[in-house]
């Protein structure tokens, strides 16, 4: 196999559970909405003055997994775009953490010795 369809199943998966994901959400959303023509056929609820109510009760039962197909799709989109970092044998891209931290502090003292001289 090749090295990028090899990076690429990550991105595979997670788009398959997102897609699954999406089919659960709109197929609880189906039973929300015959539950609450249900209950107001019935006379059991009332629109008015329990909205909070409905609306809770879409959102505990299939507006979350909306939100979850979406991250999980996000975070497919994202391994999928996700650069590859090459890297060559005998050059080093930048300083070791040691080498900063001295470039640092030399560049703090050369500033504290201009602004004491003025």
């Amino acid at each position: 196999m090749n090295k990028k369809n090899i990076q690429l199943i990550p991105s595979i998966i997670l788009y398959i559970f997102a897609g699954l994901l999406v089919v659960y959400a709109i197929w609880a959303y189906t039973i929300c909405a015959d539950i609450i023509s249900q209950a107001k056929a019935a006379g059991q609820l009332a629109a008015s003055g329990n909205e909070y109510d409905i609306a809770s009760f879409y959102m505990g039962n299939c507006a979350q997994y909306f939100v979850y197909a979406i991250l999980l799709a996000a975070a497919g989109l994202i391994l999928q775009r996700k650069p590859t970092l090459k890297s060559e044998p005998g050059i080093i891209a930048r300083p070791s953490k040691a080498e900063a931290a001295d470039m640092e502090l030399d560049e703090w003292f050369d500033e504290t010795e201009s602004t004491d001289s003025k």
